[in-house]
């Protein structure tokens, strides 16, 4: 007999509340409403062009086959290029593992770094997926809350009182999807001290709009590295992320790549190899339109009775707490859809202190943002 018991086991992965409010948008946009999409952290521009001529001539040569499960070496030649050239760190192509997006990167480096059992410290809130993705590697994970009054800067004084024997891990993001924040070089180095591995993920590390971009491996070798060509590259839907990882780890990291996905599709890493080489400058300019529509947004919120209270300085988000306690976040976003048409994340989404927020994104256009803002404002939805 089928039923839902078959697959109770996960029933503590919890969904993605953003694509519950994504998909309820498209829908009200199937029946005529004018929709805002400010829920997801997806740019509006297009992928350089670089990317699609690669890909043309991939074509023509039928480049679809199978590759070496780390990566062609050309592509890892070039992602030791960019950490050398953007943060200042040495790493060989022996220690760049490629794959299709960086979100299964998350799990090998958990199940890599924390056997069943165990513990990954946390921040809250934080990416959605994090918690789920512990879980899914059978490990546990331990919160560190976030707090407003600090500006969302990790306290590592409260992380060390959390650290025990079963701590394997710790996985930061910085600049930080919800918040924008980028944590700081003294918050680094105090986790770099404590001795444990980090995962870090550093997808939005170009974003970052007030200081030269990071890695934590400027601070620790002891480090996960973890990064892609979604965001400042603008290849969300192409799928390309990678690993750095210590040469001792890398055998059993791709040990695992090999049983869950072979290799990364050969097309699309010829396409990394082009814009890493070609594309900086088109990128450089997406990155500066992002900064431009951060300042505004600030501006913006702050002229119409929404304060955030802090200063994103990195990623493309604002994290705001709502004046209406009496309401969910989902609740509130639910509301928000239906009465102005624009689209927002819950804050729910990225962990229990993330109740009483919403997250805007401004990777759209300035004229759609500027409109959504307004829309919010007078709705008196999120103001007091």
């Amino acid at each position: 007999m089928i039923s839902t018991a078959q697959t109770s086991h996960l029933d503590s992965i919890g969904t993605f509340l953003a694509m519950e409010i994504f998909t309820k948008a498209q829908k009200m946009a199937a029946q005529g409403r004018d929709i805002i999409h400010l829920e997801f952290g997806e740019p509006d521009f297009s992928a350089p062009l670089d990317a699609a001529d690669s890909v043309r001539k991939s074509m023509e040569k039928n480049s679809a086959g199978y590759t070496f499960s780390q990566g062609l070496e050309g592509l890892r030649n070039e992602i030791a290029k960019k950490y050398e050239e953007d943060y200042g760190v040495k790493i060989l192509p022996e220690q760049v593992l490629v794959t299709n997006g960086s979100s299964l990167l998350l799990y090998l480096a958990i199940r890599l770094l924390a056997p069943p059992g165990s513990q990954v410290i946390l921040t809250d809130p934080c990416y959605a997926c994090y918690e789920n993705i512990v879980r899914l590697a059978g490990a546990e994970p331990v919160l560190i809350k976030l707090r407003y009054e600090d500006g969302f800067q990790l306290d590592t004084d409260e992380l060390k009182k959390r650290v025990t024997a079963k701590t394997k891990a710790i996985l930061i993001n910085s600049p930080m999807n919800p918040t924008g924040v980028v944590f700081s070089s003294e918050v680094m180095q105090s986790l770099a001290d404590l001795d444990i591995p980090v995962i870090s993920d550093e997808i939005y590390a170009d974003l970052s709009f007030e200081d030269s971009p990071l890695s934590f491996l400027n601070f620790s070798k002891q480090t996960i590295a973890i990064n892609g060509f979604s965001k400042y590259f603008a290849m969300t839907g192409w799928r390309l992320g990678y690993m750095i990882t210590p040469k001792e780890w890398m055998s059993a990291a791709d040990r695992l790549h090999q049983n869950l996905m072979i290799s990364a599709t050969e097309f699309v890493q010829e396409a990394g190899i082009s814009v890493l080489q070609k594309s900086k400058v088109y990128c450089e300019k997406m990155k500066a339109e992002f900064n431009r529509r951060r300042i505004f947004v600030l501006k913006r919120m702050r002229e119409l009775g929404m304060d955030p209270g802090y200063t994103p300085t990195g990623a493309f988000y604002v994290f705001y707490k709502y004046p209406d306690s009496s309401k969910t976040s989902l609740d509130l976003c639910h509301e928000v859809l239906e009465k102005t048409g624009v689209a927002i994340a819950p804050g729910r989404d990225f962990g229990a202190m993330g109740e009483g927020y919403i997250r805007l994104s401004y990777a759209q256009s300035m004229e759609n943002i500027d409109r959504a803002l307004t829309k919010l404002a007078d709705s008196k939805l999120l103001t007091s």
